[in-house]
């Protein structure tokens, strides 16, 4: 599996590659800075290119959430399915801006 990897397009993170434990720290540490410089609401991660859904992600998705400044919101796009479930076993879609 390729090393996850962000980059900002069009106003949206794009992540693409996988988080798994031993990156997942630096991934949080990249994808925070990426999330600080955005100076719009709400911002978009596009999932897209996500190679591999597991909680560890989410707990990296949880953790950017909530790191927003008050009143931006954060959502993802292009959710991979095994992703969505997921998200729904945690009762996390309104958080993410996702429809139940």
């Amino acid at each position: 599996m390729v090393g996850a990897q962000l980059k900002v397009q069009d106003q949206v993170i794009a992540l693409t590659g996988s988080i798994e434990f031993d990156n997942a720290a630096s991934v949080y540490a990249q994808g925070l800075k990426l999330l600080k410089q955005q100076n719009h609401s709400p911002v978009y991660l596009d999932l897209s290119g996500l190679q591999s859904s597991n909680t560890i992600a989410l707990a990296v998705f949880v953790q950017w959430l909530r790191q927003c400044a008050t009143g931006q919101q954060f959502y993802l796009q292009h959710v991979p399915q095994k992703m969505q479930a997921i998200i729904q076993a945690s009762n996390l879609q309104d958080a993410f801006g996702l429809k139940a």
